[in-house]
């Protein structure tokens, strides 16, 4: 009977853990959203909405913007 306790807690906790109630991120950071072809291809705005397109392209925007203030430098 303590172990069906024991594991009742221990699914308890591991699920208080896992599902946290979500974050209002609305003004804490920058929106996600991808180049607008619809505009044409302009290679400077495209490269610059890759700080807004995702995960791995926002990297790619940091590191862009590094290497750029390099070269200005």
């Amino acid at each position: 009977m303590s172990d069906s306790k024991e594991e009742d807690t221990v699914i308890a906790s591991v699920h208080s853990t896992v599902f946290k109630e979500s974050e209002n991120l609305n003004g804490k950071c920058l929106q996600i959203e991808g180049y607008d072809f619809n505009n044409g291809v302009n290679y400077q705005n495209l490269l610059k909405s890759m700080l807004t397109t995702g995960f791995q392209a926002s990297n790619l925007a940091d590191a862009i913007n590094v290497v750029n203030q390099m070269v200005l430098f």
